[in-house]
Parts: structure tokens; C-alpha cells; sequence
């Protein structure tokens, strides 16, 4: 599709209401290809309005770079099934969209919340040995259960630390779960740095038997 159609796709694009967002959402789902090219162009109609914060973009460039990023965070959020779909699609558009424009660079900053947090599953893994025999599924279901965090922020938290421990961490990865975890000071958080391992052990075991 060339600029010209994606444009032209875009200023078709109506608004859409909450309910009907969340009916494309559910056949999205469902793999109906349909609903993910209304849901896209709905979203990267919704982003159009970062376009004046790049104006000394081509308009290929910037085209292009909006169809791929929100095509990725769609992706993402029906392959992890995101029910807080609406924040999250508005959140990880705008993040893949600044992360694919930018140079390809070596240099990570992992922000300290961050690696306070990959420390902390560090820990979690030595206490709980059983919980790395079970499956990657289970270990965020085991996980969620045990930190009584959201299954979806445990689940991005878990493979980010896993691309940490394999050294195949990205910026964007960062960038990502820094946006889309709860914010250090909401309960989520709370339980998850003062709960105790001896707390996370215990519920994780009970889960197993």
C-alpha cells in the first residue's frame, strides 16, 4: 500500500466507540482479519496526531513508520491478549513508533525500577527451584499468583527479564515495560517489592500441589 492509500484509508476511518472497539477487539481475537484492519487504521488514525511533532519527517517516512509500529503493538496485544487494550495500544504505538525511528544503537539504559525488578524475579527463581522446571505459561500463571500482580504486566516483566538474563535485551523491550507496568507508587507495585520471598514461596508451592 503507498502513502497515497494509506492516507486516503486513514481520513476514511470513522470514530469508533468504546463498544464497538471492544466488538473488534473479541473478533481480532478470533483471527478475523477484518476487525484487525479496521482496529488498525482506527489506531494509527488516533496517533495521526503526533504528525506535527515530525514534520521534518518525510511523509514516507512518517507513513510507513505509523502503519509499522501500530501493525506491531496490534500484534503484541492480540498475541498476549491485552484487556487493557485501549491504554495499551495508545502506549506501545507511540513507543514502537519512536523506537523504529530512532539509530540502531548498542547503549541500554534499564532504568533502576527496572533492574530492581529483574532482581527481584532473580531472587524469586533461586528460592522457588520448582518453579523453573514448569513451562513458560505456567512460571507467569505461578508468578502472578504469587506477587498478586496483573497476568498481563507479568507476563512483559517475565520476558524481559528473560531477554535480560540472555543478553538480547532491546531499548524498546525497556521502553515497553517501563510505559505499561503500574506506576512504582499503585498497590501492584507495593505488593511486589515488600511481599516476601518466603510469602511468594509458599503461595507458588501451594499452586503446584
Amino acid at each position: 500500500m503507498n502513502i497515497q492509500e494509506i492516507e486516503k484509508r486513514i481520513n476514511e476511518t470513522k470514530e469508533l466507540t468504546s463498544s464497538e472497539i471492544h466488538l473488534l477487539w473479541k473478533k481480532s481475537l478470533e483471527d478475523s482479519n477484518q476487525a484487525k484492519d479496521q482496529l488498525k487504521f482506527y489506531y494509527m488514525k488516533s496517533l495521526l496526531r503526533i504528525k506535527p511533532l515530525y514534520a521534518h519527517i518525510e511523509d514516507h517516512v512518517f507513513y510507513t513508520t505509523l502503519e509499522q509500529s501500530v501493525t506491531k503493538a496490534l500484534e503484541r496485544g492480540l498475541k498476549f491478549r491485552v484487556e487493557d487494550y485501549k491504554a495499551y495500544m495508545n502506549l506501545a504505538s507511540q513507543t514502537y513508533f519512536k523506537y523504529f525511528l530512532q539509530p540502531k544503537t548498542d547503549s541500554l539504559h534499564v532504568p533502576s525500577p527496572l533492574y530492581q525488578a529483574f532482581l527481584r524475579l532473580e531472587g524469586i527463581f533461586a528460592k522457588v527451584p520448582l518453579l523453573q522446571q514448569q513451562n513458560e505459561q505456567k512460571q507467569i500463571e505461578l508468578l502472578s499468583k504469587g506477587l498478586e500482580y496483573p497476568i498481563f504486566s507479568t507476563r512483559l516483566l517475565y520476558y524481559s527479564y528473560l531477554k535480560w538474563k540472555q543478553n538480547q535485551l532491546r531499548q524498546v523491550d525497556i521502553d515497553l515495560t517501563v510505559s505499561l507496568l503500574p506506576a512504582p507508587q499503585r498497590v501492584e507495585w507495593e505488593i511486589f517489592y515488600e511481599k516476601s520471598l518466603e510469602e511468594v514461596e509458599k503461595t507458588i508451592l501451594t499452586e503446584l500441589k
